[in-house]
C-alpha cells in the first residue's frame, strides 16, 4: 500500500483537526455549547450539497450506466437514499431534548459515535478513490465539519457515564475513521481494476451522495420537516413506506420500458 502525497496530507490535517475539535472537552474543560462552529457549518453544508447532487452523485451514475448499462432501474440514487434514510434513523435514536443536559447513560454518545464515524469512513473512501482537484474538495468539506463534530462528539462522551479511557478509545475511533477511509479507498485502486473497480466506485460514491445530501440538509437540524414528522416509529415507517412505494413503481417502469 502507498499513499499519494496529497493522501498523506489529509490524514494529517483531518487527525489535527480532529483532535483540536474535541481538546477542550477531552481535558475536561466543559462547555454549555454544543453546536459547534456556526459558519464553519453553513460553509460545510453548502459544500456538501454541491458535492452530493453535481459531483459525487452524476459522477455514480454514469459508472453504473458504464458497469451495469441494461439495468432497469436508478442504482446510484436508491444507494445515496439508503444512506440518506439509514443516517436520519440514526439521527432519530440520538435525538435529545433541545435543553441540554448532563447525559447520564454511555448509549448516546457510543451511537452518536457510530453516527459520525459510518459516513467519515464513507467520505475518506471518495476521497481515496478521488482524483486530486475532487479529493481537494471533499477535504475542504472534512475539515469544514470535522472539528465541530469532533467537539460535540466529545463534550456529549464528557457528560456520560463512561470512564476517561473509554471516552478516549472512543474518540480515537471517531478520529480514525476518515483516514482508515482514505486507506481503503486506495486500497480499491490497487488491487482493483476494469469493471469490478468501476462497479464498487459507483456503489461508493453513490453512497457517499446520500451521506453529504444528509450532512447538509438534515444533520443536527431538530426543527427540519423529516426531523419533526418522522420522530415517532409510525411517522418513520410511513415515510419509508413513501419512499420504498415510489420507489416499486419506478422499478416497474424501468422493467415495462426493457420489456420486448
Amino acid at each position: 500500500m502507498v499513499l499519494t502525497w496529497f493522501q498523506i496530507l489529509s490524514i494529517v490535517l483531518i487527525l489535527g483537526i480532529t483532535i483540536a475539535g474535541g481538546a477542550l472537552p477531552l481535558l475536561r474543560l466543559r462547555s454549555r455549547q454544543v453546536g459547534g462552529f456556526q459558519l464553519g457549518s453553513a460553509f460545510a453544508a453548502g459544500v456538501f450539497l454541491a458535492l452530493s447532487l453535481i459531483i459525487m452523485l452524476p459522477n455514480g451514475m454514469q459508472l453504473f450506466s458504464k458497469t451495469l448499462p441494461d439495468w432497469p432501474f436508478p442504482l446510484a440514487s436508491f444507494l445515496a437514499l439508503l444512506a440518506f434514510v439509514f443516517l436520519l434513523m440514526l439521527e432519530h435514536v440520538t435525538k435529545t431534548p433541545e435543553q441540554e443536559e448532563v447525559v447520564t447513560t454511555p448509549i448516546v454518545p457510543i451511537v452518536m459515535t457510530i453516527m459520525i464515524a459510518i459516513p467519515s469512513f464513507l467520505l475518506g473512501t471518495a476521497l481515496g478513490i478521488s482524483a486530486v482537484a475532487e479529493a481537494a474538495i471533499i477535504l475542504v468539506a472534512i475539515l469544514a465539519h470535522k472539528g465541530s463534530a469532533g467537539f460535540a462528539l466529545a463534550l456529549a462522551m464528557m457528560r456520560s457515564s463512561l470512564k476517561y479511557g473509554q471516552v478516549l478509545a472512543l474518540y480515537l475511533a471517531f478520529a480514525l475513521a476518515t483516514p482508515l477511509g482514505i486507506v481503503f479507498g486506495q486500497e480499491l485502486h490497487v488491487y482493483l481494476s476494469g469493471e469490478t473497480a468501476n462497479l464498487i466506485k459507483a456503489i461508493v460514491l453513490s453512497l457517499a451522495a446520500g451521506v453529504f445530501l444528509f450532512m447538509g440538509t438534515l444533520h443536527e437540524q431538530k426543527h427540519a420537516p423529516l426531523i419533526i414528522s418522522c420522530c415517532t416509529p409510525t411517522g418513520f415507517a410511513l415515510m419509508l413506506f413513501g419512499l420504498l412505494l415510489t420507489a416499486g413503481v419506478r422499478l416497474l417502469l424501468g422493467l415495462a420500458q426493457h420489456m420486448p
